[in-house]
């Protein structure tokens, strides 16, 4: 899961009077490319497009959150549900096509696989790996990114290493629930706690992820200063995105975005060396000990093993970019649905019941909900399958960008070579003309099994993860890991809104989409699993 693409660009009027001087070329050179277009064929017609303005393009309209700017944008210019699906943008002197229609992205992400494969190298994206090895999700098409991936999927996220790594999911389930119930007081009518849900989430997910990356738990401090470097990060890059198509305020280092990126690349490069360094000094006999069994495999040792086998295939900035990539690409994101589902949970108290009378007939109040309980448990599958619906995880997904010309939608439309592609997901997601009621939680809408995996009804309805090679490589440990920690909230603690309005549900800016508010909650043990959370 991936560094994408958080736009949320205004207008910096101060550098209007010296843009002209630098970018005339750029933009009459694009001007001409407009008047005369040749899509080596002689086909396409005209993808609907807004006025744009000279050398900004279409930057001026963009407001925040992005994902809603865009989608009244579409509509507005005919890319909407009413038009074609496609909408051309121009961000500076880069083209960026709009895909909301289903159809067209399916197309995209089948047909033309491979030749939108590819990712468009922001300046932002190599600055923040400070020259380092790019991330699994940002990396260009080719070798490298097969490999890391290959890397990735093989010795963490197959269905094989997946089943591994269960009772390291369901340990740090008991952990939080352990945790959850100390805060509030350790006993049934002991009182409640005010509880930050996307906190709780965040720390037991990087734990989950740590544990199977480098076999230990992140002390409370590391989960912290993990967080801030990740968001930091994240905020950088998006804010630094007026230079990545403004090459002007890239060349002044407007707002010295360039030098904050290169102090957090400088951090992550120092934070992911340290996992590195510490692991091979803490097993430096038990990493060359294949015969050895008595630890579970990690990540981390399974790299290192490979390393003195292959050490120009497996060098320390690939085992470290991996690591790096699982660990931030993993957390925020299943944090943030996690917190998407409780407020969902809260403002739909009917379903909250439904959900924990299923979780009580299946699991009972004897034990903890485990992982293996997840497939017995069909009615959590689809709020969660839901949440998704409504809250993608990455509204528009990674982007994407045409190695070549594309012609798309039976001939009618031509994506040009280096055409940067975002697929709104959000908006395809909430069409009322493929969904009922499509802004009501409704979980009882995937409550046919098929609806949900891919050869089901709604599959080209349904990409929060993203489609074809490019896909998420994460979607089967975001499942388990958002149901284990989802079921046992809902089966372990009363969660009450904070005071009696329901909970603001606004969309803020980011690439996870996060609340516009942090959602804050009363979190309370249920009296009738006392006894058990009692032994836990």
């Amino acid at each position: 899961m991936p560094h994408t693409l958080s736009m949320e660009i205004s207008l910096i009027h101060a550098s209007l009077f010296l843009a002209p001087l630098i970018l005339l070329p750029l933009y009459l050179l694009s001007w001409r490319r407009r008047k005369n277009p040749s899509n080596g064929q002689g086909r396409g017609n005209n993808i609907p497009s807004p006025p744009a303005l000279p050398l900004l393009g279409h930057l001026h309209l963009l407001k925040k959150p992005l994902h809603r700017s865009l989608a009244a944008l579409a509509a507005r210019y005919g890319g909407g549900r009413d038009g074609a699906g496609l909408l051309l943008l121009r961000f500076g002197a880069r083209p960026v096509l709009l895909v909301s229609s289903p159809t067209i992205a399916e197309e995209c992400f089948t047909v033309h696989d491979v030749a939108l494969a590819d990712r468009p190298g922001l300046a932002s994206s190599r600055l923040l790996t400070g020259g380092d090895c790019p991330s699994i999700a940002t990396a260009s098409y080719g070798p490298l990114w097969r490999h890391l991936r290959r890397i990735a999927t093989v010795h963490a996220l197959s269905a094989h290493r997946l089943s591994l790594t269960t009772a390291t999911r369901d340990a740090e389930a008991r952990t939080m629930a352990r945790k959850l119930w100390r805060a509030a007081g350790a006993g049934a009518g002991a009182g409640a706690s005010v509880v930050s849900v996307k906190s709780t989430a965040y720390e037991f997910v990087v734990n989950v992820i740590m544990t199977m990356v480098a076999g230990r738990r992140m002390p409370e401090d590391e989960v912290l200063r993990f967080k801030a470097m990740t968001e930091a990060a994240l905020a950088a890059a998006g804010s630094a995105n007026r230079q990545d198509f403004l090459p002007l305020l890239r060349l002044l280092d407007f707002g010295r975005t360039g030098k904050r990126l290169a102090g957090l690349a400088k951090e992550r490069h120092e934070f992911g060396q340290r996992l590195v360094d510490e692991y091979r000094r803490l097993h430096r006999r038990g990493v060359t000990d294949e015969t050895c069994t008595s630890a579970p495999r990690t990540v981390m040792g399974d790299l290192l093993q490979q390393q003195e086998r292959s050490p120009e295939s497996y060098t320390d900035v690939v085992i470290r970019t991996v690591c790096l990539s699982l660990l931030q690409a993993g957390t925020d994101t299943s944090a943030s649905t996690i917190e998407w589902a409780i407020a969902l949970l809260l403002n739909n108290p009917d379903v909250l019941v439904k959900a924990r009378e299923e979780i009580d007939v299946v699991v009972g109040m004897s034990r903890l909900l485990e992982e293996r309980d997840l497939t017995c448990l069909p009615y959590l599958r689809c709020i969660i399958a839901e949440t998704l619906r409504m809250y993608p995880i990455a509204p528009h997904l990674t982007p994407h960008q045409a190695s070549c010309d594309c012609i798309v939608a039976d001939g009618q439309y031509v994506i040009r070579q280096g055409t940067m592609l975002l697929i709104d997901v959000y908006s395809m997601q909430r069409d009322p003309a493929m969904w009922d009621d499509p802004t009501i939680f409704k979980p009882e809408r995937f409550a046919v099994e098929e609806d949900i995996t891919e050869g089901g009804d709604k599959k080209l309805k349904m990409m929060p993860f993203g489609m074809g090679r490019r896909k998420c490589p994460g979607e089967g440990l975001a499942w388990r890991t958002v149901g284990v920690a989802l079921g046992v909230m809902v089966q372990c603690f009363r969660w009450e809104r904070v005071g009696q309005e329901k909970v603001d549900m606004t969309e803020g800016s980011g690439f996870t989409m996060p609340m516009d508010v942090p959602l804050m909650v009363m979190c309370r043990p249920r009296e009738e699993v006392d006894a058990m959370l009692r032994r836990i």
